[in-house]
């Protein structure tokens, strides 16, 4: 069943002329059926059979959207959205979305850190890509509103009270996070540490936590955790990167767990934040956690205790010992785990319940 116009945001029969699209694919009957469908709801639709000829036609059109392949012989789609980026700023508004007939996280990663916009997978599922076509064009056309109403004369320091509002709600929402957050910038030094992770540092019972917050100097930081350092190049270098790192107990207790990501910032200035650390601890709920985790990612109650655990910095070997099961039965639901969290390592899956809300007492 096709998407209705009001699904797609359009009242009634759409007018011709809502938006052009600049169509790239080589397969000419995938081609002519993605032509039919975006034609059959009102857009106008140009075609083109590689990124070279696209690259061409874009000398004397500027369309409301760019659908595109990405395996294609000649100039394929990272090379045409590159020489997009590269070369026409005036495009830099246009919304820019893949197809691909691959559905790896590592090819849509790619294609994000090289400006796309949205991606979608073969075999096209035809009222996603109408949706997703709508709501990008819309998103550009209320952008393209706010620009055009901002006065031309509007003042430098009118444009910096704006983004310092802007900053200050950030601030605001970080600091209502039970999970510990820290910002860095290139030099490792501390621009931003919300409330619960120096409520933590304040109990004086993790002095590497206290380094980092208040270092003599940030070498030493970055010579007793490597993983910093590590995490800053990789931003700087604009690479993703996801590690974990052990805070010390003084008196031998728990651990802090803490994720390490980089913010991919090439270019980055001294204020700008190239790397945030996620650490756990604080108080939480671990009853509706778990419920929590069970809930958003459809774990079976041992999973959700299971994945908890692991938040918690626990081994394999201490998961099986706490829960009285073999290292093979926690690998078993460790694979699971992954599966329906759409994780590929443990790095990954800790990062990911570290960021996620924690349930107050």
């Amino acid at each position: 069943m096709k998407a209705s116009n009001e699904q797609l945001g359009f009242v009634g029969n759409p007018p011709k002329g809502i938006g052009t699209i600049l169509c790239v694919e080589d397969e000419p009957d995938l081609r002519e059926v993605l032509v039919e469908e975006l034609e059959d709801v009102g857009y106008v639709v140009i075609q083109a059979g590689n990124g070279k000829e696209a690259w061409a036609l874009l000398e004397h059109t500027c369309p409301d959207l760019i659908l595109c392949d990405i395996a294609m012989p000649g100039m394929d789609g990272y090379a045409l959205l590159r020489e997009i980026r590269e070369n026409r700023p005036d495009l830099s508004e246009v919304p820019f979305v893949f197809l691909s007939a691959q559905d790896g996280s590592g090819q849509i990663t790619r294609g994000k850190y090289a400006g796309a916009d949205d991606y979608l997978v073969k075999p096209i599922n035809f009222d996603l890509m109408l949706a997703t076509i709508a709501a990008r064009i819309r998103q550009m056309r209320r952008v393209q509103s706010l620009s055009a109403g901002i006065p031309a004369s509007q003042s430098l320091a009118q444009t910096s009270d704006m983004a310092e509002r802007l900053y200050q709600g950030v601030v605001r929402t970080l600091d209502m996070v039970g999970t510990g957050i820290i910002l860095l910038n290139s030099a490792a030094n501390v621009i931003l540490a919300n409330p619960a992770v120096l409520q933590l540092e304040a109990t004086g019972v993790y002095p590497d936590l206290s380094r980092i917050l208040w270092p003599t100097c940030p070498s030493s930081v970055l010579r007793k955790h490597a993983v910093i350092a590590a995490a800053v190049e990789s931003s700087l270098l604009g690479q993703e990167q996801v590690e974990l790192l052990s805070i010390a107990h003084a008196q031998g207790e728990r651990d802090l767990l803490v994720s390490v990501c980089s913010l991919v910032q090439a270019n980055a200035m001294p204020s700008d934040p190239v790397v945030a650390l996620f650490v756990s601890g604080g108080n939480r709920n671990e009853v509706l956690f778990i419920r929590h985790l069970g809930a958003l990612f459809q774990l079976t109650p041992t999973e959700a205790k299971i994945a908890s655990a692991f938040s918690q910095g626990l081994r394999s070997s201490e998961i099986a010992a706490a829960f009285d099961i073999s290292l093979t039965t926690v690998a078993f639901h460790k694979r699971n785990i992954f599966q329906k969290t759409r994780t590929n390592r443990e790095a990954d899956l800790i990062a990911l319940l570290l960021t996620l809300p924690v349930c107050a007492v």
